[in-house]
């Protein structure tokens, strides 16, 4: 469970990245890749995210992301579509799934029927902005058979204020956000999120808290053009 709370941060926050003035998003970029870092509540590294751009036409970008343990074996594989129409960029709410929700899902032979649900960022944006709130549902079948549901929401996005962060991947200006996410499948988890977004790159960190404890975190460590 410890290790589906760390993926899930890191996705359903991560899932958010980014944004623009102008559709000039780097993962709305040919081969662009990202990589996000997690940790766990000590601080100790826990696996990472790594998406890449594998077809884009400027306003619509098909996404492949994968997710790794802390030693490095790939857990997840998926892909999601990324969009930009100027006013909003926004992506496929199931690119937020958790990691074993989401290597469930892409498993041979199964069939997921889910809603169309996107996550935006306005292009708008400014401290004080309330976000709007965002709800995915999915059904996951093998030989007709419902064998998984799942529903994951986030709400009370607001945008908090503005902070610089650095990592490794060099120095940016960010919006500091917060929301509430909840996941019901087998377990319910309900976390609190702050994340750091960058309208030139996307979100560049993340905490997530359960009962007022940091439980992980994420960072980008790595980005290439």
């Amino acid at each position: 469970m410890k290790k589906i709370l760390s993926v899930f941060a890191i996705i359903t926050v991560f899932a958010n990245v980014i944004y623009s003035q102008t559709c000039g998003y780097l993962l709305m970029t040919n081969n662009a890749e990202v990589e996000m870092s997690m940790f766990d509540k000590k601080g100790n590294p826990s696996g990472k995210s790594v998406y890449k751009v594998i077809s884009s036409n400027g306003s619509e970008a098909k996404v492949m992301s994968k997710v790794f343990n802390e030693k490095g074996k790939e857990l997840s594989s998926g892909e999601g579509t990324y969009k930009c129409d100027g006013k909003n960029f926004s992506m496929d709410m199931k690119a937020l799934l958790p990691g074993e929700q989401a290597k469930a899902m892409n498993m041979k032979d199964m069939e997921v029927k889910s809603n169309n649900a996107s996550i935006y960022y306005p292009s708008n944006m400014s401290v004080g902005t309330t976000l709007p709130d965002n709800e995915f549902t999915a059904e996951t079948y093998a030989s007709g058979m419902k064998i998984m549901s799942m529903t994951l929401k986030v709400s009370d996005r607001k945008v908090e204020g503005k902070e610089s962060i650095t990592t490794s991947a060099g120095t940016f200006e960010c919006f500091k956000i917060t929301s509430n996410q909840n996941i019901k499948a087998i377990f319910n988890i309900s976390i609190q999120v702050t994340e750091w977004f960058s309208p030139n790159i996307g979100v560049i960190k993340t905490e997530s808290y359960r009962k007022g404890d940091l439980f992980s975190s994420t960072l980008i460590t790595k980005i290439s053009k």
